[in-house]
């Protein structure tokens, strides 16, 4: 999904080629970056027990430069979704990116979640980080209010929470009350990125050779059509989404609707660790049997979602002994900028990926993002993050011991 230079790989194919790499044991280093250090040599892979989850996910990326207008993707969806785009208008005009939902055929209503659309942007990895950045915070604020009402439920039970159950679920629509609610009766609909409510010409403007990217969450008690689609700024998107000409994909079959869009890594031992030694994960390899099957609804072609795009990463580990422990995170397949999470003793932490450059990518560099000092006590921490739309795969996350100093995250 990397088209800013004819030198760099689009997405699935540095992940299949980096992934050829070692895995574990000896990594063949080179000079890092001066903002960060090298990534470690020598390491030990943690052993994960992974559980997938949540959301139908419908991914729209293909075709990704958007040379005439048409249907980008449609699909019907009921419960729980999630929508991810990425298109760029490759036309020499104006024109509207927008995505329409309505409901088949009666009145639906619709429980927003969480929400990160990026801004229209020729620098591709400005609109990713933004909309990474907005989605984490609505995250993070709903993760509050889950967590405040799941205490209160606690006090007033008089016990602590229970075990948590095999099959995750991170959504809020159980336990946010006061979640944004649209309610459409049959025959309306809504552009989503504006939020225009029966609005004929409502979608969001590009420039030629802008990016749009974005995802989001909602969940719906009936079944409703979901459309994106790339238009002249006067159409009509109710008109167009009906009659609209649908676009073949492009060389990259990014596009398709699937199944249980969010992906657990059970670390399943205490990170413990003395001076200077590593332990590292590596996601979305050329091996990795976690890349979402899906269909293109559009044309009823079994797809592949190479890079996992839109899907939301879990990654629940616990460390223990007396050093701190650092977790940083390694772009071994090419260029990466994005933003992650971490929860970690009833505190959510947003940053940057790299926390402080735009971007990194020589597959050498290693950010260290957060830090956790356990003081020869365990300590539980989550960390969240989502392949960011311009980025590659495969990323390693490294967990280190080492004297560096600790540094503030926003």
């Amino acid at each position: 999904m990397n088209f800013l230079s004819l030198l760099r790989l689009p997405s699935r194919i540095a992940a299949i080629l980096a992934g050829f790499g070692v895995v574990g044991g000896i990594f063949s280093s080179g000079h890092a970056a001066s903002a960060f250090r090298d990534a470690p040599e020598r390491y030990q892979d943690v052993d994960v027990k992974v559980v997938q989850s949540g959301p139908t996910l419908l991914f729209s990326d293909s075709p990704e430069m958007v040379y005439e207008n048409g249907i980008l993707y449609k699909d019907t969806v009921e419960g729980e979704s999630r929508v991810f785009f990425h298109h760029v208008n490759g036309m020499k005009d104006a024109r509207k990116l927008s995505v329409l939902i309505r409901p088949l055929n009666r009145m639906t209503t619709i429980t927003w979640g969480c929400r990160g659309i990026g801004d229209p942007d020729k620098s591709y990895y400005i609109s990713a980080v933004k909309g990474q950045r907005r989605y984490f915070s609505d995250y993070r604020e709903y993760w509050k209010k889950a967590r405040k009402n799941a205490l209160k439920k606690e006090r007033k039970a008089g016990r602590k929470g229970a075990a948590a159950a095999d099959t995750p679920d991170y959504s809020f629509y159980n336990t946010v009350p006061d979640l944004p609610l649209t309610t459409l009766s049959k025959g309306e609909y809504l552009e989503i990125l504006t939020r225009g409510r029966n609005m004929n010409h409502a979608g969001i403007r590009l420039k030629p050779e802008q990016l749009l990217t974005g995802m989001f969450d909602f969940y719906t008690n009936y079944p409703v059509e979901v459309v994106v689609m790339m238009s002249n700024p006067e159409d009509d998107i109710e008109a167009f989404s009906g009659n609209g000409k649908v676009l073949p994909m492009d060389e990259h079959p990014l596009r398709g609707t699937y199944r249980k869009a969010d992906l657990t890594y059970l670390v399943k031992n205490p990170i413990q660790m003395k001076w200077f030694q590593s332990k590292a994960l590596c996601m979305g390899g050329s091996d990795d049997s976690h890349f979402l099957q899906g269909i293109d609804r559009l044309t009823g072609v079994e797809t592949q979602n190479y890079g996992n795009y839109g899907v939301v990463y879990h990654i629940k580990y616990s460390v223990a002994g007396e050093h701190p422990v650092q977790l940083g995170i390694n772009p071994w397949g090419g260029d990466f900028y994005g933003a992650g999470m971490q929860i970690v003793q009833e505190q959510a932490s947003i940053t940057n990926i790299p926390h402080e450059d735009k971007y990194f990518g020589t597959g050498y560099e290693l950010d260290d993002i957060f830090m956790l000092s356990p003081n020869h006590k365990k300590i539980d921490a989550e960390f969240i993050w989502s392949p960011p739309g311009a980025s590659n795969l495969p990323i390693r996350v490294f967990w280190t011991v080492n004297k560096l100093e600790n540094r503030k995250k926003s």
